[in-house]
């Protein structure tokens, strides 16, 4: 009997204990791409959240509670996130999914943590599906759309005097490369250009390096292409531009942010010139790879979150924490510009840096777009 009664009484004790610990964190998850041709995009976004997280934990963490962020790998397929969520929901009790990785996996991993009532925020996509109006309840964006980010990259082709029947498209065969599609035919739209059925479209599949089909179709037209756009990953979009860079000596080569700028930069030694990309954070003053536009990103989506997270008076879980972050209002981040959030609108900011590619291999911003400019 004694010994059955220590039996139950050190079971209680792990439990007291684990309670303890349990409520000592604020447990958030992240579905992301850390193995297969996209991994380092999913790992820079990671470590640039947590980079932060990690300070605030320094720091004594968000009301005495420490930040844990459990990452697990989809490979940026969307057959594997749904069993990433359910386990981030159901073992790891997490409150909200950050920092997913793109287009195709947010499509999936978005809508069940929506239905879930966990919050989803700081995708790394600018994809519609994420921004609906009225907004899903859980889901929230940091960063600036790839709407927005498209009507950057088509004032700067019309402003350069480029016919937008001399445009061309080279796109992920997936939801990213429709969304490509789609944002464009409205920015082209937008500035009175109501033919896009006349351009070439080209297609790619994703997580290869398909491309010469693509070229081969462009050099097949007639006339030739004078801009380029790409909406892809940064090895199809490197593979792209190494192979049709002199063969269009005159066009011009616009890349969403989703190409990566450094990684597209790395992939394309002795190439410069004529190579574009839009940005949602802007160029840093002095050039890291270790802290790049990716990594940057993630940093200062976790600025905001915690943000929202810090002004929660009372249990800090899912639903305090979407309230908290539809009252954020409008604020500034230091080095970045205003963010405004509400119960209407789910996205931090609309600011927009279009970059060019320099023979150091550094991106310089051409221009800005934003509410402060």
């Amino acid at each position: 009997m004694d010994r059955l009664c220590k039996k139950y009484c050190v079971f209680f004790i792990l439990m007291i204990l684990y309670n303890f610990a349990h409520a000592e964190s604020i447990e958030l998850g992240m579905s992301t791409s850390l193995s297969g041709p996209n991994q380092l995009l999913g790992r820079e976004m990671y470590q640039g959240m947590n980079a932060f997280f990690n300070e605030i934990n320094q720091q004594g963490g968000i009301h005495g509670q420490m930040i844990n962020l459990t990452v697990l790998d989809d490979g940026y397929e969307p057959d594997s996130v749904i069993a990433n969520i359910n386990k981030l929901i159901d073992q790891h009790n997490v409150i909200a999914i950050v920092g997913n990785a793109g287009t195709p996996t947010a499509a999936i991993a978005a809508p069940m943590a929506n239905a879930r009532g966990i919050v989803f925020y700081g995708a790394f996509t600018g994809a519609d599906l994420l921004r609906k109006t009225p907004p899903d309840p859980y889901i929230f964006n940091f960063r600036a759309s790839y709407r927005q980010e498209m009507e950057v990259i088509v004032q700067d082709i019309l402003d350069h005097g480029i016919s937008p029947f001399r445009i061309a498209l080279f796109l992920q065969d997936d939801s990213l490369g429709q969304t490509g599609y789609d944002i464009t035919k409205a920015a082209l739209e937008k500035f009175g250009f109501n033919q896009i059925d006349q351009l070439l479209l080209t297609r790619y599949p994703r997580n290869s390096l398909a491309i010469q089909g693509a070229i081969n179709a462009m050099i097949q037209v007639s006339p030739e292409p004078e801009a380029i756009i790409i909406v892809g990953a940064y090895q199809p979009a490197a593979q792209f531009i190494r192979f049709s860079h002199r063969i269009f000596p005159n066009a011009r080569f616009y890349n969403l942010s989703f190409s990566a700028a450094y990684l597209l930069a790395n992939a394309l030694p002795g190439i410069h010139g004529r190579i574009y990309m839009t940005q949602v954070v802007p160029p840093a003053e002095t050039y890291s790879e270790e802290r790049n536009f990716i990594w940057r990103e993630g940093y200062l989506a976790a600025q905001v979150l915690v943000k929202a997270l810090k002004s929660i008076s009372g249990n800090i879980n899912s639903d305090s924490l979407k309230h908290a972050l539809e009252a954020l209002d409008s604020s500034n981040l230091e080095g970045f510009g205003t963010i405004n959030l509400a119960a209407d609108d789910h996205q931090a900011s609309d600011h927009v840096w279009l970059t060019h590619l320099d023979k150091t291999r550094k991106w310089n911003s051409v221009k800005a777009t934003g509410d402060d400019d």
